[in-house]
């Protein structure tokens, strides 16, 4: 076997356990998350096929979240599974270096972050804008389940609605509904009746012998007597956000909302640009202090404490760049430090590196 094909095989365990793994915890909080957000179902009035389509939405955001860490437990899963199978022992014996090795993971680990960075900047972005355009842009399904009995009840944005009766069926008795107009009028519903139904296979809140109030912006009431109206639901505006959240927004929409805006605006701007094309350069400094593994196994060199200790000390980076970026949306101040974090993390890891080559040599 050439060296070329050693060496690509390694890589090739390195990105199947990561796949396997990075699946696997993934799958494991998308489904915790899954059953947190039926609420989306049950209290906010969304269809059940739309929470479907929601909860997969979700799904890019968790790979983002958790490709750092995974991406630093696989390094010591695969080369700790070489290590005990004597593989690299063996490619080390027919000539393969393992420092040439190392350097070309280094490469690799470089490429690896920034797919990261395109995944986070563009691949993410456009399934979270999905989901909260799925949530903006449909009408409320479930509308009747929202309306609870003998209280006022928030099912929509700007809507309030009294329901003094419910029976099993859903029909409504002393019903008060409450709007706020997008153009400074409030309205106000008052009727005895009141059922949820389709018409025409489309949602309608239907009410019967009751008054329409109307109050203007200068506080003029105009009222209508009605026997039967139906309301359509997609006219009640929903609960959810009607603006996008900064991990929602495209790289372009970051820059401008960053340069652009300014106070609150421009900070969280700037600490989403930071999560999206910082945070993913920490890989290559983690794979420079895993190069205690390699010579481990080529020299005499204590396996087990170097792998303790180098496994509690990436946690350790890992969580200092998670609380420095979580900090950075408040202040700016912690933007800056992440900067400095990760040179001079990446400087201290070459020094680690240089150092265990020296030593490992002697």
């Amino acid at each position: 076997m050439s060296k070329n094909k050693i060496q690509d095989y390694i890589i090739l365990e390195f990105l199947k356990n990561y796949a396997t793994l990075l699946f696997v915890f993934s799958l494991v909080i998308w489904l915790m998350q899954a059953v947190r957000l039926l609420d989306l179902v049950y209290q906010d009035g969304n269809t059940f096929f739309v929470y479907i389509q929601y909860i997969i939405f979700q799904f890019p955001k968790i790979l983002a979240r958790l490709s750092i860490i995974i991406f630093f437990i696989t390094i010591f899963w695969t080369l700790n599974n070489l290590e005990e199978s004597n593989e690299i022992k063996t490619i080390s014996f027919i000539g393969i270096e393992i420092k040439l090795l190392f350097f070309k993971f280094v490469k690799f680990s470089l490429f690896f972050a920034f797919i990261l960075i395109f995944f986070k900047a563009f691949i993410v972005p456009y399934f979270n804008k999905k989901s909260r355009d799925l949530l903006l842009e449909e009408g409320i399904g479930s509308f009747s389940n929202l309306l609870k009995e003998n209280n006022f009840n928030n099912p929509s944005r700007k809507t309030t609605i009294y329901v003094g009766e419910k029976n099993k069926i859903g029909e409504l008795k002393n019903i008060i509904i409450f709007q706020e107009e997008e153009t400074g009028r409030n309205k106000v519903i008052i009727a005895k009746n009141g059922v949820v139904t389709k018409i025409k296979n489309e949602n309608y809140f239907v009410t019967e012998n009751g008054i329409v109030q109307e109050i203007d912006s200068k506080g003029i009431i105009s009222q209508i007597t009605f026997d039967k109206t139906a309301t359509d639901i997609k006219n009640f505006k929903k609960r959810s956000a009607d603006y996008y959240k900064f991990n929602e927004l495209y790289f372009s929409e970051l820059v401008n909302k960053h340069f652009k805006d300014t106070g609150g605006q421009k900070l969280g701007a700037f600490s989403e640009l930071l999560n999206m094309f910082l945070a993913p350069l920490i890989i290559p400094s983690l794979l420079l202090l895993s190069s205690g593994l390699f010579l481990s196994v080529e020299y005499k060199i204590n396996k087990k404490i170097i792998k303790f200790y180098l496994f509690v000390i990436g946690f350790f980076l890992i969580f200092i760049l998670e609380y420095l970026l979580s900090y950075s949306g408040k202040n700016f101040f912690f933007g800056y430090i992440v900067f400095l974090y990760l040179i001079c993390i990446f400087i201290l890891s070459l020094y680690v590196t240089k150092k265990t080559f020296k030593n490992a040599a002697t």
